[in-house]
């Protein structure tokens, strides 16, 4: 059988834990159970989890410390929440902080596969959205520097490193020497390769013209 997915089920209660892990693991799941939320967060530091399905309220690590620790080290991962305490306020709160979807017990097991197939089929959605613009941005001309020169490559490591700062940069060089590509690998890489990048001729303006198209008028 082909495995759908892995998943982390954290509940304190016993019974609960044990039907959602026979449930999951009969759907095709890879499954690890526990009934400790400080064990939840030793399992998501030494592997990862496409689904957790946890209980919000548990004695010393709850639901909620879960999912922010999934939103910090496992943005992927999807969580939802299950808690027998369920209030509006609680809800709005787990879904602002990321939690995938906020199940009320007693739940029905029927909800329970209903939400991770569509937790599944979101992870799988955003994986082939990323794959196809790593795609067109390889179509679109995105920079890829390609040398054996121990210089060069020393050189774009340095752009590398440099590039998710704020600093400014200034490449010089003789004309033909790549100065716009080597521009375009540090727009590439840097915090700001998702906004557009402006490659302007200063030479083909005087100093009027330069200003008013740089600055605005």
């Amino acid at each position: 059988m082909t495995i759908k997915g892995r998943l982390l089920i954290v509940d304190d209660e016993k019974v609960a834990l044990k039907n959602l892990e026979h449930v999951m693991k009969k759907e095709g799941y890879e499954v690890i159970a526990t009934q400790s939320g400080g064990n939840a967060l030793v399992h998501l530091d030494r592997q990862h989890f496409d689904v957790v399905l946890t209980d919000l309220r548990m004695e010393k690590v709850d639901g909620m410390q879960i999912l922010q620790k999934c939103r910090e080290g496992h943005p992927d991962t999807e969580v939802v929440l299950i808690t027998g305490y369920a209030t509006l306020e609680s809800a709005v709160e787990a879904m602002k902080h990321g939690a995938f979807y906020y199940i009320a017990k007693p739940f029905r097991l029927d909800e329970v596969r209903k939400v991770v197939a569509e937790a599944m089929e979101k992870i799988r959605l955003r994986a082939e959205n990323r794959s196809l613009r790593e795609q067109v941005e390889s179509f679109q001309g995105k920079v890829r520097i390609i040398t054996q020169d121990a210089d060069m490559q020393a050189l774009l490591d340095m752009a590398r490193q440099i590039a998710p700062t704020d600093c400014n940069v200034l490449v010089t060089g003789e004309s033909g020497t790549g100065k716009e590509l080597f521009a375009q690998y540090l727009h590439h890489h840097s915090r700001r390769a998702d906004g557009p990048f402006l490659a302007v001729n200063c030479g083909a303006f005087n100093e009027e013209l330069l200003g008013n198209e740089l600055f605005g008028h």
